[in-house]
């Protein structure tokens, strides 16, 4: 492999030796120095150049006193973690199996005696064999035993004598080296990365209580197969597995209404090739109960004593966004007398329910369906002790075939008066007394549209059931609106947005004659 914007191996080696001497990328580095007893290391640890001073726990006897006599009053306990590791990056380190990474030195009240370096191995961060040296004011480290050629995640924690940690620094990608390097690589392997993705934000106007819809560009690969994406939360000393996703966009359940979370996305092809994180995004949790309430405050029962079942979820509803080959649904949540445990979700299968999975939060998809087909649901709540709810209603909803590609909106601009023109396509899926549409509205004109409101009126006695996808739906008799989020408000010459809602009748279902958007009559 090719290391962009780094010199060759040789200068490499010869600059660095003198800067590190033999620890790092020296003999050292190379010999029994990093392979031997370094590689012996557990965690990594700072040079005993660099190390705090050693107690030995709960021993504060001074010398020659007899132990009769009172101890001295103990030292106050350090509770003030490190600063967090910043600014960390990959580095080129020259020995197979290993990747470089540095950053910049954290602080600490007393002092930093060590870090921790955490690598995202087969679907897990995990704690990982290091060496460190100092290089002027930063650390440069080398993780080793590592697949050479792999892509990994990595991220640092500092700590300190007393064993505060810091928060964790950013995610990073790096490459584990492969020394010396192979000529080229073997005809029809996939080496390259995907695309960085960009555009991490919050969309607004659906509302998730105690969550995050997040949404972001999407990103290609050279492969031509569209990559899956990674989303990681940032926890208070690492990172939280948000879990995969086929489309650039996830809802997060289960957060604190009102409190921040941070969070980071990577893109990842069929290969293993993994993409550099994104920028960090920080966004607000939306109120809303929580999905387990605290147990109650009077006297607690063993398991076995328990005989309160949860009360029955209720509001099962298709949840706004739009999921490939999938149907996404929330539901109220459910009560119990100790706290709920999970929620199992049930789809009809021929003449029977059969459970499909399970979930502590108040969010499930329905993966694996085929797009355009009706499914049947409903869930149930349990509690430790293994009591069930009643079920929830029922939810009959059709498989989503993904929405189209996300793309942030620019600032807000007038809605546009001469060059407009439109276009609306209206195509209905129905299956006798509910139905899907799909709505694509194009900009036939020569200006951007930026914000607009769909508005139509049913020819019968259709009815949405809300919330539908990819606009804020209104429904006031017959008439009929559909209005942009933030994020797909704008629409440029030539291009298009797709919405969309799910309905009931009863009779005919036939299609609307005229639309308009922002009150321009649309062909």
């Amino acid at each position: 492999m090719s290391v962009r914007g780094l010199p060759k191996a040789g200068a490499v080696r010869a600059g660095l030796g003198a800067g590190l001497g033999a620890g790092l990328l020296g003999a050292g580095l190379l010999g029994a120095g990093l392979l031997g007893a370094g590689l012996a290391l557990a965690a990594a640890t700072l040079p005993p150049a660099f190390a705090a001073a050693s107690t030995v726990a709960g021993d504060t006897t001074p010398p020659g006193v007899p132990p009769s006599s009172p101890p001295p009053s103990p030292t106050p306990t350090d509770q003030t973690p490190p600063t967090r590791p910043e600014g960390l990056g990959p580095y080129s380190v020259y020995l197979n199996g290993a990747a470089g990474l540095s950053w910049t030195r954290s602080t600490d009240n007393v002092e930093v005696t060590g870090y921790d370096v955490y690598a995202w191995i087969d679907g897990a961060f995990s704690r990982v064999t290091a060496q460190i040296s100092p290089l002027g004011d930063d650390k440069v480290l080398a993780v080793v035993g590592l697949t050479p050629g792999r892509d990994y995640l990595f991220y640092v924690v500092a700590k300190d004598a007393a064993g505060n940690l810091s928060a964790p620094s950013d995610l990073v990608r790096q490459r584990a080296m492969v020394e010396p390097p192979s000529p080229s690589p073997s005809p029809g392997t996939d080496t390259t990365p995907p695309g960085t993705p960009t555009g991490l934000t919050s969309v607004t106007g659906m509302p998730i209580p105690n969550g995050i819809f997040l949404a972001w560009n999407t990103v290609s690969d050279d492969s031509g197969v569209p990559p899956k994406y990674d989303l990681f939360r940032r926890t208070d000393h690492g990172y939280a597995y948000e879990g995969e996703n086929g489309t650039p966009r996830d809802i997060v359940t289960g957060l604190e209404g009102g409190k921040s979370y941070t969070f980071q996305v990577v893109a990842r092809d069929a290969t293993g090739n993994l993409s550099n994180p994104s920028a960090p995004y920080t966004a607000v949790a939306q109120p809303g109960e929580a999905s387990s309430p605290s147990p109650s405050p009077s006297p607690s029962f063993s398991p076995s004593e328990d005989t309160t079942p949860p009360s029955a979820p209720t509001g099962l509803w298709v949840c706004g966004a739009d999921f490939e080959n999938a149907v996404p649904m929330c539901w109220t949540a459910s009560t119990d007398d100790t706290g709920v445990a999970a929620y199992d979700v049930y789809m009809k299968q021929g003449a029977d329910f059969v459970k499909i999975g399970s979930t502590t939060r108040t969010l499930y998809i329905a993966e694996g369906l085929v797009a355009g087909t009706s499914y049947t649901f409903y869930v149930v709540a349990r509690d430790a002790a293994g009591n069930t709810s009643e079920p929830s209603n029922t939810l009959t909803a059709v498989a989503q075939s993904g929405l189209p590609t996300f793309s942030p909106s620019p600032s807000p601009s007038p809605s546009p008066s001469a060059g407009g023109g439109c276009k609306v396509t209206y195509a209905p899926n129905d299956w006798g007394t509910g139905f899907t549409t799909n709505i694509t509205i194009s900009n036939t004109g020569t200006t951007a549209i930026n914000g607009w409101t769909l508005a139509f009126t049913f020819a019968g006695n259709q009815k949405i059931s809300p919330p539908g996808w990819s606009a804020v739906w209104t429904q006031i008799g017959n008439s009929v609106t559909g209005a942009n989020f933030d994020w797909n408000k704008t629409i440029n010459p030539g291009k298009s947005v797709e919405i969309g809602f799910q309905g009931t009748y009863t009779g005919s279902n036939a299609t609307p004659t005229a639309f308009t958007l922002n009150g321009t009559n649309c062909s």
